[in-house]
């Protein structure tokens, strides 16, 4: 997506479609000495810890009235703010609708924007079940005709113009700015056909449409008062019986228009704004185009704190009297939810009451960070940016939980920690926020209990972090990294480096530009002489390159060129000898697995399953390799189409052992857009231990192999929780003893603000 500047959101009022609009503030807030001159007062407030409770319930409070308070990072509360319109100044009639403002530590105030949490992402999809009469506006000759069909991949609408286009205007809201329309269209071959996506909706004669005919035009135009100005036009090849997608993305001035899967790409200018507004249809004259999927999205972006969606009320629920504040009567109020804007409230005597979903989150875009002790304060203005007068102002107090990392997981990770330094300090290596990819590396010199980003200024500059690896050697964490178009190396020396601890030694060195895979994916291994290994995907193999101690990229060998399957889901451990075992997925539910040989050739691939799943999600179906020393022999674990996990080991000898199962639960794969199973493995002496996120519960279980092998019931570490991530190392822990420390999701859906630290006891098994 085309990522515009910050704008607040304004949802234009069209004059015959939508009703009340949220608009920004026009002008600063004002001064603190000019407050007394309002009429309007926050005259009480109370936090309430409980976020599930219903909207007027008196039940779930922080603090009592009037109370400051403490709130976790990324765990949302609510602000429930009580309004008195009564007072000496003569009010006019005109409906106000109030906005939130936050003072962090004291500093300036700022508005509180409206992003949601733990997912940021603003979608909505529109119904094109409803009856088209209630659902659309439409504009054009009285010819025209809509109509609900139903097909094999779901229902459509089916637009047909007479002798005068037809246009068809959105009846929805949205409490976000929308910057990007999508809808697929068919286009019926022979005849007159034709359509188009209408954006910038001012009224129904006043609006932007891109339209393309079956003569392969596309046109972009500007109508004001009915009459059209071309701004850009192309030509492309339209497809005509089947389903494209047509979608506009809006960036200020600029509108991007992009067809049938970037078959067209072309970009508009505008000479003002593009208004954001609702979606909208076209069809030429005399023509019939069938409309399905249309979705709307908005910029989603993941703040220090921010107004989000409530699961217990609809913005605009009334409240009822609930704080025992202002003596007057009480005169209504609403809950918000997941906008800035209240709606609106005329009355001039009496007091309301405004209740706030909110969250401040431990890293937000940019990676910014809230740490413990930071305050902050909040209080309503209207909504020309006008402060209410205030005697006392909504306070809280940041902490941050222990074992709490926030942010979020790398895409399809390897292994990605916690690693621990020879002083027992720990790393991780994540995202702040799912709303600004950039790499972290983020440290605990307290055995996990609280965690810091170390070296941020100096963070590599690579985003787009999906396929993703590290690997730990001689006080240095490497880093290998696929994008969507290349694959690079980073490297974090840690605190027990001899020469710059806690610093980046390698930002973005690149390695290769392999075809983009349908799924990036990535492992890396090191070696005694400082040489690493490492491996990635391209469109449908796997490629190994091998990078000498000297820092020199060797060229890239091609794992099973001839063979027929398309691979992926390549996994590294590195053996005794400097052996790297390379174990990966192919599309037809097989599973391989090749020795890497110091010299850098490969032993023939030995079959290890072919019962995988099959699907696209399935690419990542074995576990990080485990290799047991003592025994030099690796233990490669993947899940069955059936769901359960397997074991296979390979000796010394490089024989497969035979198969063995090792959890009776299905585990969930593909949790969160990674085409990976959710589970982790490490060795531990002679024995393997194992966490899995079970498909039913999404609950995380402990399992582990004894020395004999044997596989041990499951039993269940983390439960209440959505969980979608899991990696682990084996941990030293000085003074108490080894632990399988890992790092979990606990249910961000894609976004961020549940990563978490947890620790298994190795010592008593």
């Amino acid at each position: 997506m085309i990522r515009p500047a910050p704008r607040l959101f304004m949802s234009c009022c069209l004059a015959t479609l939508i009703a009340a609009c949220d608009t920004p503030p026009s002008s600063a807030p004002q001064t603190e000495a000019t407050l007394g001159t309002l009429t309007d007062r926050q005259s009480a407030f109370r936090l309430r810890q409980d976020f599930a409770a219903a909207l007027n319930a008196d039940t779930g409070w922080a603090a009592g009235l009037n109370e400051a308070t403490t709130v976790l990072t990324d765990e949302p509360f609510r602000l429930r703010i009580e309004v008195d319109a009564a007072g000496p100044a003569q009010l006019d009639s005109q409906p106000r609708r109030y906005q939130l403002e936050y003072q962090r530590n004291g500093g300036a105030w700022q508005p509180v924007p409206a992003e949601n949490f733990p997912q940021p992402a603003k979608v909505l999809t529109l119904d094109l079940t409803a009856d088209p009469a209630a659902a659309w506006q439409f504009a054009g000759g009285s010819a025209a005709s809509a109509t609900l069909n139903r097909g094999e991949d779901g229902p459509f609408m089916r637009l047909t113009a007479g002798e005068q286009a037809i246009t068809a205007i959105g009846n929805y809201e949205t409490l976000w700015e929308a910057v990007e329309f999508a809808v697929d269209v068919r286009l019926p071959s022979g005849g007159s056909s034709g359509a188009g996506l209408v954006f910038g909706v001012i009224d129904a004669q006043n609006f932007s449409r891109v339209t393309l005919d079956a003569e392969g035009t596309v046109l972009v135009e500007r109508l004001v008062n009915g009459e059209a100005t071309r701004i850009a036009n192309a030509s492309t090849s339209i497809v005509t019986d089947r389903w494209t997608e047509l979608k506009v993305v809006i960036d200020g001035r600029q509108v991007t228009v992009e067809y049938d899967d970037d078959t067209l790409v072309m970009t508009a200018e505008f000479d003002d704004a593009v208004p954001p507004s609702v979606m909208g249809l076209t069809v030429p004259a005399g023509a019939t185009a069938d409309f399905a999927n249309a979705v709307i999205e908005g910029l989603p972006r993941s703040p220090l704190v921010s107004i989000m969606a409530s699961d217990s009320f609809d913005h605009g629920a009334p409240t009822t009297d609930l704080l025992a504040g202002a003596d007057t009567d009480f005169s209504g109020g609403a809950g918000v939810s997941f906008t800035r804007t209240t709606r609106p409230w005329a009355q001039t005597r009496g007091h309301s009451e405004w209740e706030w979903p909110l969250v401040i989150r431990r890293f937000a875009d940019g990676a910014r960070t809230n740490e413990n002790g930071d305050t902050y304060a909040f209080r309503m203005i209207t909504e020309q940016g006008e402060a209410l007068a205030y005697d006392t102002l909504p306070r809280v107090t940041v902490s941050v939980p222990s074992r709490h990392l926030g942010g979020v997981f790398v895409e399809t990770p390897a292994r990605v920690g916690p690693f621990e330094a020879s002083n027992g300090d720990l790393y991780f290596l994540m995202e702040p926020a799912e709303t600004d990819n950039m790499l972290m590396s983020v440290k605990s010199v307290d055995g996990g209990l609280s965690w810091q980003e170390v070296d941020g200024s100096n963070r590599p500059a690579t985003g787009d972090l999906e396929g993703f690896a590290a690997v730990m050697a001689a006080g240095s964490i490497y880093m290998l990294h696929q994008t969507s178009d290349d694959v690079f190396m980073h490297a974090f020396r840690t605190s027990d480096h001899e020469g710059q601890p806690d610093t980046w030694a390698i930002q973005d060195e690149w390695l290769a530009a392999p075809q983009e895979p349908p799924t990036q994916v990535a492992d890396i291994a090191a070696r005694s002489d400082g040489s690493l290994v490492g491996v990635y995907g391209s469109a449908d193999r796997i490629h190994v390159q091998i990078r000498s101690s000297e820092g020199v990229w060797g060229d890239a060998i091609t794992v099973d060129a001839n063979q027929p399957q398309r691979l992926s889901g390549p996994v590294l451990v590195t053996g005794h000898d400097d052996v790297v075992h390379l174990a990966y997925t192919g599309d037809d539910g097989s599973a391989w697995y090749r020795r890497i040989l110091p010299d850098g050739s490969l032993t023939p691939r030995q079959q290890v399953s072919d019962q995988l799943g099959r699907e696209s999600a399935d690419v990542a179906s074995i576990l990080p390799l485990v290799f047991l020393p003592q025994t030099n022999t690796v233990s490669i674990i993947y899940r069955v189409a059936a769901g359960t996990l397997q074991e296979r080991r390979v000796g010394a000898d490089g024989a497969l052992r035979e198969p063995v199962n090792v959890t009776d639960r299905a585990v969930v794969q593909n949790a969160v857009d990674s085409d990976q199973t959710g589970a982790d493995a490490i060795g531990d002496g002679n024995r393997v231990q194992l966490l899995f996120i079970a498909d039913d519960s999404r609950h995380i279980y402990h399992t582990y192999a004894d020395e004999a092998g044997n596989w041990q019931p499951a039993t269940l570490q983390v439960d209440g929780i959505n969980g979608q991530w899991v990696r682990g190392m084996r941990i030293k822990a000085a003074g108490t003893g080894p632990v399988y420390g890992y790092v979990y999701d606990a249910g961000a859906d894609g976004g961020s603000g549940k990563n978490r630290y947890g620790e298994i006891p190795l010592i008593n098994q």
